[in-house]
């Protein structure tokens, strides 16, 4: 892939989580009586950017996962964190569309979606821990494109 491409792709998943999780957290806030008006609509929010951050991801991975199993022997914590995140991300997915999709209400379908959802940002956290650095630096140098 592309570095520049790359360095794009990398930044709109990182706008994008961000987004995700801010927008699961104000409608989870219903559970605690907090109920943010036009509810219909941030759940659209929330949908559509899970769904481009969902395919985001799905690049991300395609041009990551070789250096992800390089960086195994020299960064545990960040190669636990990524397949963790990986399996966070798939149960979050999974559990999402199910919710939309459904015909009918699944009873604790919305309450799992979320738990999975905060472990998977945990993992995201750790993940970036180490990735961050490395993708700001991407950005600071920039390098001449070939003609």
């Amino acid at each position: 892939m592309n570095i520049h491409l790359k360095k794009k792709v990398d930044a709109a998943l990182l706008v994008t989580f961000v987004l995700v999780v801010l927008t699961g957290i104000l409608l989870h806030l219903k559970k605690h009586g907090i109920v943010l008006e036009p509810r219909p609509v941030l759940k659209v929010i929330h949908y559509v950017l899970g769904f481009c951050m969902s395919a985001l991801a799905v690049v991300h991975i395609k041009a990551c996962l070789p250096a992800l199993r390089a960086l195994a022997v020299r960064h545990r914590v960040f190669t636990f964190a990524t397949w963790f995140l990986l399996l966070a991300w798939v149960m979050v997915l999974l559990t999402g569309a199910a919710k939309l999709l459904a015909p009918v209400k699944i009873p604790h379908l919305g309450l799992i979606h979320y738990w999975v959802g905060v472990f998977m940002a945990l993992a995201a956290v750790l993940h970036l821990r180490t990735a961050l650095p490395w993708l700001l630096q991407k950005f600071r140098h920039r390098s001449v494109p070939r003609p």
